[in-house]
């Protein structure tokens, strides 16, 4: 049987443990927040208003009217117009400007006539992948200025028109973000690793040898003081998400509640079965990056889609499905109901990582 005085014991020691360590407070609570506004910020794909200049050689008004439709796309920054094409260099070199669009002479007069014409479009190429994107958006934008000026007798047979759910404008933050909630949640579960290798470091274990303490009150002593610090980092983390990156929720916040609260046992479950074997926290630490923090950006789903050929570890990892969940709540408002399989996969993972602690206990130095 388990005690509830013995229980009480060990979490309340625990509970004074981590208010007294500033270090490990700000681990547990406030820590996933900051590391979730860090990664939202690196992992943003979403292409800042790309600002250019126009070199205008015609001064038709087919020109002007390219250069005005230009100006009102929100996406799209005009600056001016410049005299000179070097000018537009300059502008790079100053960091100034990341696009130049240099409309030729003739321009206007091939357009009336019916004629092929170009315009030229200069990216500054020392950042080549948003070089890239930025290309692209003002290519796709003068394309669909121009194509006023195609001459077609026939209607083409079908027109596409594509409709993106949940995420209207494809912002990459609100895909992201809720997916690395689960990255900055991995931070508890290190704290938990490094508190109870801690205790073997410093020789106060020993004295937990000499007492009546099982292993059940034990290891739940530690687990639910962590999974309440957790969840109170989880809720300022979500604030971060709602408040400061405008991600939508659409979910229920008591479902996410609850979905946090199983993917806070799997993982914190794994970090104490792992400090089971481990005895210094520099080890400890390397254990916990290996396991969780690295895989779990590359086999989760978090920046690319789960290779088929690796399910089997993609889905043994509890940010797998902790991202899915996150996503699923936030953008398309589901419920316990739709995510029954991430729900069962979280929750059987706590429960064999806490009972396989448990068996393996051994209350010796």
């Amino acid at each position: 049987m388990i005690s509830l005085a013995r229980l009480w014991a060990i979490m309340r020691k625990e509970f004074r443990h981590i208010l007294r360590d500033g270090r490990l407070l700000f681990l547990v609570t406030i820590s996933p927040a900051v590391m979730l506004t860090a990664f939202a910020y690196v992992f943003s794909f979403d292409l800042n208003p790309v600002r250019f200049v126009v070199y205008d050689q015609d001064r038709s008004l087919q020109s002007r009217n390219l250069s005005a439709a230009l100006r009102h796309d929100r996406n799209l920054i005009l600056l001016g117009e410049v005299k000179h094409y070097s000018d537009i260099r300059d502008g790079m070199v100053a960091g100034e400007i990341e696009l130049g669009l240099v409309i030729p002479p003739g321009f206007g007069r091939d357009l009336q006539a019916g004629k092929q014409t170009s315009v030229q479009i200069l990216a500054d190429g020392t950042d080549a992948i948003n070089a890239s994107a930025q290309l692209s958006k003002l290519s796709a934008r003068v394309n669909e200025w121009g194509k006023q000026y195609e001459n077609r007798i026939l209607p083409p047979p079908a027109e596409l028109r594509a409709i993106t759910l949940y995420n209207a404008d494809v912002k990459s933050r609100y895909s992201m973000i809720p997916a690395l909630l689960a990255i900055a949640m991995i931070l508890p579960s290190m704290a938990v690793t490094l508190a109870l290798t801690r205790e073997k470091e410093l020789g106060s274990f020993e004295s937990l040898a000499a007492t009546p303490v099982r292993a059940t009150e034990y290891i739940l002593g530690k687990l639910v003081p962590y999974i309440i610090f957790g969840q109170i980092s989880a809720a300022l983390a979500i604030a971060v998400s709602v408040f400061w990156f405008q991600v939508p929720m659409r979910g229920s916040y008591t479902t996410l509640a609850g979905m946090t609260f199983l993917y806070l046992w799997a993982t914190l479950g794994i970090s104490i079965f792992i400090s089971n074997f481990i005895s210094n926290q520099s080890t400890a630490l390397r254990a916990v990056l290996l396991l969780f923090l690295v895989p779990s950006f590359f086999l989760t789903g978090l920046i690319v889609p789960i290779d088929e050929r690796a399910k089997l570890v993609s889905f043994s990892l509890p940010a797998t499905h902790f991202i899915a969940i996150n996503r699923s709540v936030f953008l398309k408002g589901l419920g316990w109901e739709s995510l029954g399989f991430h729900t069962i996969m979280l929750f059987g993972m706590g429960l064999f990582s806490t009972a396989l602690t448990i068996v393996t206990f051994k209350k010796r130095v």
